[in-house]
């Protein structure tokens, strides 16, 4: 085990450096090939598989150590704590990782990095690594399921780059695990590798990006919005565990957000792209769920962000596309949500918006003893509510076709208005400001 993991050790060194390697690559397989049965799904590593098939077998590599290096990354354990198979598992999906970094990375010297290719490529279609990153999922380890969830992403990323088939085993577990409400974490980790991968896209900087998003959101396109009707019509009082519908609708809420984004920018479309346009109502529902107040912001956010066109540009690393000037389409789409959510406003929705309760902060909503607690309302859900609203409203007057029906809207701004200041005059007096 020893020898293992000093191989190991040697060869994350070398890949974080970008050094081309000299074996050949069928022998790093064997180091990096998690030994995760797709049957019963054991968090056994390769290591371990090695010592129960006979690691002097045929497919024993020949050594593929180094010289030691100098300066060691920090992250490095120690031969004592690398005994055991989790910190194993942990440095070898970083292995992979990293090298699949590489590969993306337009620094890679060339060799290096059609080496690093041809072992990534190995692992998909001989090892089917995809599959055990996908079984990781089960795992009870955070650390090793969020792991594996990067390293799957950009794998999934990688098939795309090079115009690999998509994995099948992907495909059907997001089909199996977003088909309907789940309070299960597969639901997260898809939702959030699905999230990972669309980021990746956006901050490629090559020239197929549009064919790629087109190509990656042909095989969700009805998923999404299966998984949209069904999450939007749980009752949140009825579920058993409000934490996981907490997560899962923050974690559909970035995914959405991209999604719409997708469609902006690189001016794709797919239903999945219109699931908020199409079905606003069930968006605007949440607000009136017993939900804590910071899911609400998000959500009224996400609309502000939405209406001015900014979706996306906080959650894209890297410079988000140029803003083009929206088409017709897009334009309808936009006209739809203002519509919607006028509509709700009419109907009462601001009076459900409390924000008179704890605030949620950076370092979270308690109070220190001993510190002062300042009564306010909470000034970014007014100022987003207000400018949702607004921007609804010049969104409307914008698509009236004469003077005649802007006048007719007219009363219409006026109650808005009214609803708004009234709402905001309600917070300042419960919180005894006023």
């Amino acid at each position: 085990m020893k020898v293992f993991c000093e191989v190991l050790e040697q060869l994350y060194k070398k890949v974080l450096l970008g050094v081309t390697l000299e074996n050949d690559s069928h022998d790093y397989i064997f180091y990096l090939n998690p030994g995760v049965s797709d049957q019963d799904c054991p968090t056994a590593t390769s290591l371990e598989w090695a010592n129960t098939y006979g690691i002097q077998g045929r497919h024993q590599p020949i050594s593929v150590g180094v010289a030691p290096i100098a300066v060691a990354p920090a992250c490095l354990k120690t031969n004592s704590l690398m005994s055991s198979s989790r910190e194993v598992m942990l440095l070898q999906l970083t292995v992979i990782k990293v090298m699949t970094t590489r590969i993306l990375s337009v620094k890679t010297e060339f060799h290096a990095k059609e080496k690093y290719r041809d072992i990534i490529k190995i692992l998909l279609e001989s090892a089917k690594v995809d599959s055990k990153l996908i079984c990781m999922f089960q795992n009870s380890d955070k650390l090793l399921c969020h792991m594996a969830a990067q390293c799957l992403a950009l794998l999934l990323y990688f098939q795309l780059r090079e115009k690999i088939t998509l994995s099948n085993s992907w495909i059907a577990f997001c089909q199996k695990n977003l088909s309907e409400y789940s309070e299960s974490n597969k639901a997260i980790y898809c939702l959030w590798t699905l999230t990972a991968i669309i980021k990746e896209i956006f901050k490629d900087s090559c020239s197929q990006k549009t064919e790629i998003l087109k190509q990656f959101l042909t095989h969700f396109d009805t998923i999404f919005e299966v998984f949209y009707n069904s999450l939007f019509s749980q009752h949140f009082e009825n579920c058993q565990d409000t934490s996981k519908i907490v997560n899962i609708l923050i974690c559909f809420l970035e995914l959405l957000e991209l999604l719409i984004a997708s469609r902006i920018y690189p001016k794709l479309h797919f239903t999945c792209q219109r699931i908020l346009f199409l079905k606003p109502s069930c968006m605007l529902e949440v607000i009136t769920w017993p939900i804590q107040a910071f899911v609400k912001r998000k959500v009224i956010i996400f609309l502000k962000k939405c209406l001015l066109f900014k979706v996306g540009e906080d959650l894209c690393r890297g410079s988000v596309p140029p803003l083009m000037p929206p088409d017709r389409h897009v334009a309808m789409d936009m006209l739809a949500l203002a519509n919607a959510i006028l509509q709700a406003v009419n109907s009462g929705l601001l009076k459900t918006l409390s924000v008179d309760g704890k605030h949620s902060f950076f370092g979270g909503d308690e109070v220190q003893p001993g510190c002062e607690h300042i009564a306010s309302p909470d000034h970014v859900i007014l100022r987003a509510a207000s400018l949702v609203i607004m921007k609804s409203l010049e969104i409307k007057f914008q698509n009236c076709s004469s003077a005649s029906e802007m006048k007719g809207n007219s009363p219409n701004s006026f109650c808005m208005q009214r609803e708004i200041i009234s709402i905001v005059i309600h917070n300042y007096q419960i919180s005894g400001l006023i």
